[in-house]
């Protein structure tokens, strides 16, 4: 199924990880963004990680500025929102997909979820094409969303970094705290990213 999901994902959005420190690295480049490098550990050889906010040429580049060009760009129902990470993977013969967001403040529930929503709509779409052109299932993968945010408010006190703690759910998605770092950096792990994650 990756090697599938590779020939079909455009080649600019594909972000590519550290093989050897099994990295991945997220950057934002918002004005407001307190993390501007998110390094995600422990991510696996064979993982595939691609943005949904790929925007080369800023707001000007009308192609990435929505999922679909089929879609109305000047849509506000959100229909053209798109998480800043999707990563699949795969454990033995079990597939793996994490639907992603990083945010700098307290996320709104029900903008989040549509956001997270979304991504996973045009993700099923993704793996709909690879079972009618590839002829592979696609049926048995795990879709996990969630968010990490910079603001420890949004979730229970405790809840972040401590691998025996209950996750926390906000609607159908998971929130994960991450302290930002020197120079803006910040650091989880995979695991920690889906281990909570509810299933899409």
């Amino acid at each position: 199924m990756l090697a599938s999901m590779r020939e079909i994902i455009n080649r600019d959005v594909v972000i590519d990880g550290d093989i050897v420190n099994k990295e991945l690295l997220l950057k934002e480049d918002g004005a407001d963004s307190k993390i501007k490098k998110l390094y995600i550990t422990n991510v696996p050889e064979n993982a595939l990680a691609f943005t949904l906010d790929h925007q080369p040429g800023g707001n000007s580049n009308r192609w990435f500025k929505q999922l679909s060009p089929y879609v109305d760009v000047g849509n506000d129902q959100g229909v053209n929102k798109g998480c800043d990470l999707i990563i699949l993977w795969q454990e033995g013969e079990q597939p793996y997909a994490l639907v992603f967001d990083l945010k700098s403040d307290k996320p709104k529930p029900e903008a989040t979820k549509k956001q997270l929503n979304n991504s996973e709509l045009f993700l099923n779409y993704l793996l709909a094409m690879v079972n009618l052109h590839y002829g592979i299932a696609t049926d048995t993968i795990q879709i996990k969303k969630v968010i990490a945010t910079t603001d420890d408010r949004a979730v229970r006190k405790g809840a972040t970094y401590r691998p025996n703690a209950t996750a926390t759910h906000i609607a159908d998605y998971h929130i994960e705290v991450i302290t930002p770092k020197a120079y803006q950096t910040g650091y989880i792990s995979l695991a920690q990213l889906a281990r909570g994650a509810a299933n899409g």
